[in-house]
């Protein structure tokens, strides 16, 4: 199971729809793995730094709600062929 969220620069997470769809360069995403224990913190190339920070900020905090999940940090363009499985794209 996936859920999914996008981060504002207030850090507030707003519940979104887990696919690949949803991946834009001015967003900061949060993709939680229940069945791997692996929070993706994926940044866009062209997200605000504000907001990259804020993305920080909640994979920290959802870190303490899950402590047994591991913090993947993931840069546009950069993605581990796990994560490019997950949200069904094509490897590259």
């Amino acid at each position: 199971m996936v859920e999914a969220f996008e981060i504002d620069s207030d850090a507030k997470m707003t519940e979104t729809d887990p696919s690949a769809s949803i991946i834009a360069s001015s967003k900061v995403l949060v993709f939680i793995d229940h069945n791997e224990k692996i929070i993706y913190l994926w940044r866009g190339a062209k997200a605000q730094l504000f907001k990259k920070l804020m993305g920080t900020r909640v994979a920290a905090t959802l870190s303490h709600k899950y402590p047994k999940y591991r913090i993947r940090p993931i840069t546009e363009g950069g993605e581990p062929a796990a994560f490019l499985d997950l949200m069904g794209l094509p490897r590259r």
